[in-house]
C-alpha cells in the first residue's frame, strides 16, 4: 500500500506511540460497537520532497552464485 502511495505522489509515515496511552487507543476503536484493537495509525498526505534514504550497492549486502 505504501508503495502505491509512494507511485502517486503520497507520503505515509506510522504513529503507534499515541496508542500506548490506554485511553487514546480506547478512543479509536470502532465507534458503532466500541470492540477491535488499533494496532498502528497510517498518516497518508503531500508534502514537500524529502530526501532519498541512503542504499549500500547491491553487491555490498548481496552475493550471486550461479
Amino acid at each position: 500500500m505504501l508503495l502505491l502511495a509512494t507511485r502517486q505522489g503520497l507520503a505515509g509515515s506510522f504513529a503507534t506511540q499515541p496508542l500506548e496511552w490506554p485511553d487514546l487507543r480506547r478512543l479509536l476503536r470502532d465507534p458503532l460497537s466500541g470492540t477491535g484493537y488499533v494496532q498502528m495509525i497510517l498518516r497518508l498526505g503531500y508534502g514537500p520532497q524529502g530526501p532519498r534514504t541512503p542504499r549500500r550497492p547491491v553487491d555490498e549486502v548481496l552475493t550471486i552464485t550461479s
